[in-house]
């Protein structure tokens, strides 16, 4: 009786075989060997031997970026140009409006969402106003009362010297920085520990401004300011031109140009109320740095890790490859000493515009002179707002592009007319009402000649950066020849004619301009190094759009080529 159970166990129920189809095998997927378990080593290292070694892309340095450069041009001129939004194609072969990529992703692929764009047209927006603030403040204000304060009636030259060693550091600072950023690997991204680092550099080295004892330590420290405004404002103009899609970057750019601006006009006000204590002006300017790089990390996406990012050595070429003159392109020569020419021109006044205002103005009475620079600083926003209503139609009226640029010297010479024949607290009003005005006017078409005038697209970056060279080497001059001129003659009208000198040079060197044949042939200029490109004859330096008349264009060696129809399209670079 025991027994009956236990086979009852031993002997269940068999289970009836599937039907047909009820159990479905996917070829190639459910019946696929364990690679791992089939193989035997001696096979492992057969296929190992056959295996393609991947060579993953190294990512663009953020020098030779057009994106990128464009963005620093508009922030070193005048960035209330930005905001007019004139049609100024940067030649770029990245681009996605060159063949059929999406133009809604950015530099890596990667697809931002609305609230991802908004987040970035606020963050760089407000990083742009915090971190022009300082710097307005500290250059139009501070500096030259610290100055003022250690030497006393030769206080141009030393003014001078400080601004031009600050321009030298800015310059050499921010080759080093964009290449160490460029190869930084970390969880937090390439740009974020440089611009969390520079904002507490920056306010670091801004505090003991007031506290030194004389000019020299003065220009050391404002050497060692300007290395942290560097790592901090050369990290966010790198991810300005990475992170923004080409299809919004027209609408991001002029957010951040307005917001430079602002930035600069508040910065000049706030310090001039404050030139009675220029101890508070300057540990404001300190939080402003620090601030600047907080907020630009928090409402900004958060950035992606670029710890698996392809790494390699630093080459020493690299630091400085981006300077690099182009040869045989004489229009491309003739936009960058016109640029130069007319921000030293620029600068001859702007430097010394405090001590125009204080000593030629009011004679000396500093309670006097603060409204009168206030209402300087406020008419020369207006004169920016006025020039960004009139830039596009301005821009869009004429396509020889040297007309306009020539006009706007013209009303840039009237301005500075206007104090040598009324120097007054009202005449320089009026200067700074007309030349604010003139100069956007006259950056943004230059900005659009430069990009006309390139003479080789697939070098467009690092030809951007020596215009971007330029306008620096043109505060230098600008700085330099007006306390030559100050003391030569001793009195600040000087400035003014030699001002309209260069400024006069700027325009006779932008009319020398000419068609250039060759260029538009296919040989040089703006259309070089592009394959079967048979542009339009169009006038002084101006050329078609690169896609309407571009079948083939040959992108970076070792990439396909982009082949796409000729397009019926008349718009102008």
């Amino acid at each position: 009786m025991n027994d009956e159970p236990q086979n009852h166990h031993d002997n269940p129920t068999p289970t009836p075989p599937p039907l047909p189809g009820q159990i479905f095998v996917r070829p190639g997927i459910d019946d696929r060997p364990d690679l791992d378990k089939a193989l035997t080593p001696e096979d492992k290292a057969a296929l190992a031997r056959l295996t393609v070694r991947q060579n993953p892309r190294q990512p663009e340095a953020s020098g030779d970026r057009p994106e990128v450069q464009a963005a620093q041009m508009s922030a070193e001129g005048a960035p209330m140009a930005a905001a007019a939004r004139i049609d100024t194609a940067v030649p770029n072969l990245e681009s996605s409006f060159l063949d059929l990529r999406d133009p809604m992703v950015d530099a890596d692929g990667y697809r931002p969402s609305a609230t991802e764009m908004t987040r970035m047209n606020i963050g760089f927006a407000a990083g742009a106003v915090l971190c022009a603030a300082p710097l307005g403040a500290l250059n139009t204000v501070i500096l030259p009362v610290l100055v003022d304060r250690f030497a006393g009636v030769g206080r141009t030259l030393p003014l001078a010297l400080l601004i031009a060693f600050g321009v030298v550091m800015s310059v050499l600072s921010n080759a080093v920085v964009a290449v160490l950023s460029d190869h930084t690997r970390t969880e937090l991204g390439r740009r974020t520990p440089w611009i969390l680092g520079g904002g507490v550099v920056a306010a670091l080295f801004t505090l003991p401004l007031g506290a030194a004892a004389n000019a020299v330590i003065l220009t050391l420290l404002w050497c060692l300011v300007q290395i942290g405004y560097v790592m901090l404002s050369a990290p966010i103009a790198a991810a300005f031109g990475e992170r923004i899609p080409d299809k919004f970057r027209s609408r991001a750019d002029a957010y951040r140009g307005i917001g430079l601006t602002v930035g600069q006009l508040l910065g000049a006000v706030v310090a001039v109320l404050l030139i009675r204590t220029p101890s508070v002006a300057i540990r404001l300017c300190a939080a402003c740095f620090v601030v600047a790089a907080v907020v630009v990390v928090l409402v900004l996406p958060r950035e992606r890790s670029s710890v698996e990012l392809r790494s390699r050595a630093i080459e020493q070429h690299e630091f400085f490859s981006h300077y690099q003159m182009p040869k045989g392109a004489p229009n491309f020569v003739r936009v960058l000493v016109a640029r130069l020419v007319m921000t030293a021109g620029v600068s001859l006044t702007g430097v010394f515009l405090w001590y125009i205002v204080l000593y030629a103005v009011n004679g000396g009475d500093v309670d006097a002179a603060v409204p009168v620079m206030a209402a300087v600083a406020v008419a020369s926003f207006v004169g920016g707002l006025i020039a960004t209503l009139v830039l596009g139609p301005v821009a869009d009226h004429w396509e020889d592009g040297r007309i306009p640029s020539v006009l706007a010297c013209g009303l840039y010479v009237v301005g500075l007319a206007v104090p040598c024949v009324a120097p007054s607290a009202a005449g320089v009003i009026a200067y700074a009402l007309l030349s604010g005005c003139a100069y956007v006017i006259f950056d943004g078409i230059s900005q659009r000649q430069a990009a006309a005038v390139l003479p080789d697209i697939r070098m467009a970056g690092r030809n951007l950066a020596v215009l971007n060279l330029a306008s620096q080497v043109g505060v230098i001059v600008g700085a330099l020849l007006g306390a030559l001129a100050l003391f030569v003659v001793g009195t600040y009208q000087v400035l003014f004619p030699v001002a309209i000198v260069a400024v006069i040079v700027a325009a006779a060197v932008i009319w020398s301009i000419h068609e250039d044949r060759g260029a538009l042939s296919g040989g040089t200029g703006v259309n070089r190094g592009v394959t079967g490109c048979r542009p339009r004859p169009d006038s002084y330096g101006w050329g078609a759009c690169l896609v309407s008349c571009c079948p083939r264009i040959e992108t970076l060696r070792g990439r396909p080529r982009i082949h796409r129809p000729g397009l019926a399209c008349d718009r102008r670079i």
